[in-house]
């Protein structure tokens, strides 16, 4: 039988949180189906605040409860971006969008693994394009 191999370049990437390895996640950093999602990610994230009735709850059980389910829809699209359960991870046991010095937890995270995304993509179609010369180039016409 023959077998061929696919590799996606899926790296592993070590979470800390306050200083404690908290785990780490998995996922593609050079996969353009990733940067799409992440882009619709922006869209939703924002439907979703748009959407929220946090601001005009009075009762705290109705806040938390709003407020649970903004975190769990927020953590499901976060899954969804990376295609990898990486919210528990990265969040633990607390809301996504949790702040530290005015930044949320979600704004840390992908404030961080952007610029390793975007480098990992642009590193990766100069390699593509040059393996494509290698091998295309010698059936160009002249």
């Amino acid at each position: 039988m023959v077998q061929l191999n696919i590799e996606t370049g899926v790296k592993t990437i070590d979470i800390y949180r306050n200083g404690e390895k908290a785990g780490v996640v998995k996922f593609s950093l050079s996969d353009p189906a990733l940067l799409k999602r992440l882009r619709d990610v922006s869209a939703k994230s924002d439907e979703i605040q748009k959407n929220s009735k946090l601001d005009s709850l009075t009762d705290l059980d109705e806040q938390l409860e709003e407020a649970t389910r903004i975190d769990k829809e927020m953590r499901d699209l976060l899954d969804w971006a990376f295609a990898a359960p990486v919210s528990d991870v990265v969040f633990g046991d607390s809301f996504c969008f949790t702040t530290c010095d005015g930044v949320t937890a979600m704004e840390q995270f992908l404030s961080g693994v952007t610029p390793l995304i975007e480098e990992a993509f642009r590193g990766e179609v100069k390699a593509a394009d040059e393996r494509r010369k290698k091998y295309l180039d010698k059936y160009k016409r002249k």
